[in-house]
């Protein structure tokens, strides 16, 4: 027999979550009870998960809860990246005009480079599109990540990385990245030249956070029969005048 939605764990996990989310203090259990309508045990029950999965805080002394560090993060995360698209969008599609090449604000989500936006000047079949991911290894945001990334952070990531070969140029090796790390760090980009796409070559630098760290990127690449490896180079300076207001407007403070 098939159970309603609204029973389900899920579904009485989000009342509860709402519950204390839209209240302006800590809240008891018979106040949880009485916002969410559910009964004692089952509400009882509900709490103790989320109370194991981080979502809420319990204060044993005073009998109250409140969202947890999970959920904090989580709203955390939400707001930086709507923070960062806000502050990016109109540099992006300037930089599109100005280059004709296609731009991509990326950020890093575990061990792969995640796609938040991007503005197109012309239509490719292999082009990313918000919500896509890509490999650190063989694309130019991927490579600043990794090259803005403290000693222990690198040495975790390249090893759980699989070094997938998509072209002859794709980096093969966690050596093969460390070498290329000091001359990114010194430039302020990275390049990918035709690594990740046969045709694909492109630039990218780090955007800043007003804790002045490392955050987003962007990106801007074209196709070898349009753009050369030389003149997409040529934009650097571009780019990083591009991500470094896009990092004032969050608030970092650079050198």
């Amino acid at each position: 027999m098939s159970r309603a939605p609204g029973s389900s764990i899920i579904a009485k996990s989000s009342q509860v979550i709402d519950v204390i989310t839209a209240a302006h203090r800590p809240l008891s259990f018979s106040e949880i009870v009485a916002g969410t309508g559910l009964v004692k045990s089952s509400c009882h029950r509900i709490l103790a998960v989320l109370q194991g999965e981080h979502m809420i805080d319990y204060d044993k002394r005073t009998r109250i809860y409140r969202s947890g560090p999970r959920l904090q993060k989580w709203a955390r995360a939400v707001w930086n990246r709507a923070d960062i698209q806000q502050a990016a969008g109109p540099y992006m599609a300037d930089l599109c005009d100005k280059t004709q090449m296609n731009t991509a604000l990326s950020i890093l989500d575990g061990n792969s480079l995640l796609y938040l936006r991007t503005v197109d000047f012309f239509n490719a079949r292999f082009a990313s599109h918000a919500g896509d991911r890509a490999p650190l290894h063989a694309t130019a945001a991927g490579k600043v990540f990794l090259a803005h990334m403290s000693p222990s952070r690198l040495d975790v990531a390249l090893e759980h990385m699989e070094f997938e070969t998509f072209t002859p140029n794709t980096l093969k090796s966690a050596q093969d990245v460390r070498e290329q790390c000091p001359a990114i760090r010194e430039a302020g980009y990275a390049q990918a030249d035709r690594e990740e796409a046969p045709k694909v070559t492109g630039i990218a630098a780090p955007i800043w956070n007003t804790e002045n760290k490392h955050v987003a990127c962007l990106s801007l690449w074209s196709t070898t029969q349009t753009h050369d490896v030389a003149q997409v180079q040529a934009l650097s300076d571009l780019l990083i005048e591009a991500t470094q207001r896009i990092s004032a407007d969050l608030g970092a403070v650079l050198p």
